[in-house]
């Protein structure tokens, strides 16, 4: 019935009204939408953009956008390696320079490196170090996610044979990482996953890989750092004039000007495996008796020492064809790169979280094959233990029967907390723990599903019981053929809501199945967030969501006809 006559509706205030309502409708409806629209636009961010976030993920529609998420990929986020590539110490992933006016046509100097690396055949694996990789999990990147598939398919797929073949300990695929890239700074250690590291990089594109510019990292990096971020302190040091460190010169050998830096840097920050020996350094280190390390480190000369680097070949081979100084263009070979692909990085930022949730939660471990078990298992016994227990509360009129549904009711008056304890010592004593049965019978009888359960069956007509009793009906033939099949609207709601429950269920199920090889799709993502980065988490709120919605809709017609079916009665 209407509140409001069609006469009343065509007045000033009643329209002021309605639509008053309808606004509040709709308000509430953004609500809702609005929560999802600022999720999904999160489960595709980076790290360095999540603090930006908005209703839709700007790499999407903003060049400039895509752009500064291209660097910190292709980076990994190291901001060390990223002023080294570019020789600029005032570099950040938040916004670095954005040049359209470059159609990624290869400049002078891109066209010397092209050829020079062309003419070397690339870059060795002591050249140069992977890109699109992260020291951690952090955030989602694709050259781990590549190295890792390569790696186990090394192994066959199998995770213990990767741990005995390379002296790993690892418990779960995810956590295979390339090692650190800081080749510049960390001495060089041989082992098994880094021998596997450099066969890996031999299989990729030039584009894939990332070159160890030592020129730029004392200029970018080091220099900075000891002098401080304006120039005019080096300047001061060493008699100079240099607008920016940018101009300060990386020879090979000492510097006249600028040598005690230059001494410092490499005999203490640089990797040794940069630094050759001159005949009298040979010789002097071999008197020594040291290891090489730590006679580059604390005894060699300054002057006998030379510095060996792709940079420093790179310069030498241009020299030889007339070009002074010249230098590693990584600035104009990234946005050459950039612009060749911007397609594939705008997809690849979109996806590549889905993809590590789903590599994380669905591929290792049995999180998918447990919960789809326990899910099976609890909206079975739920729709076989409730439907009983509420059948012979309807059927027969016991004369107890309000007490008995009191006790059932009184159940859900206490949170289920309360139980957990009594639970897991009495299934601790019954040696039900880490197993389907722990996670099960628990739950298996439901005090408000008997309650709504015994309501609908109540409202079925008594004489349909006494005709099929006339005609010779058993009991199980009036429960399962009469009984259950006019109750499947009401069946629908309680293996929904036990559906939601099972799947949902994480504390309990962390509990009662605290073996790794027993986690659930919830415990498998609560541990995915405690490494996580938001990008990550928003995207397994996601994935989480969909079974449940998929549910709800396959089953929303019966639902509504729950709804409706008792009211028409």
């Amino acid at each position: 019935m209407s509140f409001f006559s069609p006469i009343s509706r065509r007045s000033g205030s009643v329209k002021v009204i309605l639509n008053t309502i309808y606004l509040m409708l709709v308000a509430g409806a953004l609500t809702m939408i609005l929560p999802l629209i600022l999720t999904l636009s999160g489960s595709m961010s980076g790290m360095y953009d999540i603090e930006s976030l908005s209703f839709y993920p700007k790499f999407l529609v903003s060049e400039k956008a895509l752009w500064a998420r291209y660097l910190d990929a292709r980076y990994g986020g190291a901001i060390d390696n990223f002023k080294m590539a570019w020789s600029d110490p005032s570099l950040d992933f938040y916004d670095p320079p954005y040049e359209p006016e470059k159609d990624g046509a290869p400049s002078e100097m891109l066209r010397l490196w092209d050829e020079f690396l062309a003419s070397r055949g690339g870059l060795t694996t002591g050249e140069a170090g992977l890109a699109f990789t992260r020291a951690n999990n952090r955030e989602a990147s694709l050259e781990n996610r590549n190295f890792r598939r390569w790696l186990l398919a090394q192994y066959g797929g199998s995770l213990a044979r990767l741990n005995d073949a390379l002296t790993l300990e690892v418990k779960q695929v995810t956590a295979i990482l390339p090692p650190r890239q800081s080749r510049i700074t960390l001495v060089d250690v041989s082992s098994p996953l880094e021998e596997k590291l450099a066969e890996y990089m031999t299989t990729l594109p030039i584009d894939r890989r990332l070159p160890w510019d030592v020129g730029g990292f004392y200029r970018a990096v080091f220099l900075p750092r000891v002098f401080g971020e304006d120039v005019a302190a080096y300047n001061s040091a060493m008699g100079t004039s240099y607008a920016s460190y940018a101009e300060v010169p990386f020879p090979a050998t000492m510097p006249a000007v600028g040598g005690e830096p230059w001494a410092r840097f490499v005999r203490e920050i640089l990797n040794p495996a940069f630094v050759e020996l001159t005949p009298e350094g040979e010789a002097a280190w071999k008197a020594s008796g040291r290891s090489r390390v730590d006679f580059v480190r604390s005894e060699a000369l300054p002057e006998h020492l030379k510095v060996i680097s792709v940079d420093r070949a790179f310069a030498d081979w241009a020299a030889e064809r007339g070009v002074a100084d010249a230098r590693i263009p990584q600035r104009a070979a990234d946005w050459r790169d950039f612009q060749a692909a911007k397609g594939f990085w705008r997809w690849q930022f979109a996806v590549q979280n889905y993809i590590y949730v789903l590599d994380e939660v669905a591929i290792q471990g049995n999180g998918v094959r447990n919960t789809a078990i326990l899910v099976v298992l609890t909206v079975v016994g739920a729709l076989t233990v409730n439907p009983l227990a509420a059948y012979a509360l309807s059927r027969f009129r016991l004369r107890q029967s309000y007490q008995i549904l009191l006790f059932f009711l009184a159940t859900i008056a206490f949170p289920a907390e309360v139980a957990m304890i009594p639970n897991f010592l009495m299934l601790k004593e019954l040696g039900l723990l880490n197993t389907f049965g722990a996670l099960v019978l628990p739950g298996l009888v439901n005090g408000f599903s008997i309650f709504l359960l015994k309501g609908f069956f109540d409202s079925l007509p008594r004489e349909l019981y006494e005709a099929a009793d006339i005609d010779g009906a058993n009991e199980w033939q009036i429960f399962w053929g009469f009984t259950m099949s006019l109750s499947r609207p009401i069946l629908a709601v309680i293996a929904l809501n036990a559906f939601i429950s099972a799947y949902s269920a994480f504390f309990f199920a962390l509990i009662l199945a605290p073996e790794q090889k027993m986690w659930t799709l919830m415990v498998w993502i609560y541990q995915l967030r405690q490494t996580a980065g938001p990008g990550i988490i928003y995207a397994s709120l996601l994935i989480t969501a969909v079974p449940t919605l998929v549910v709800y809709l396959c089953a929303q017609n019966v639902i509504l006809r729950g709804i409706v079916v008792p009211s028409e009665k």
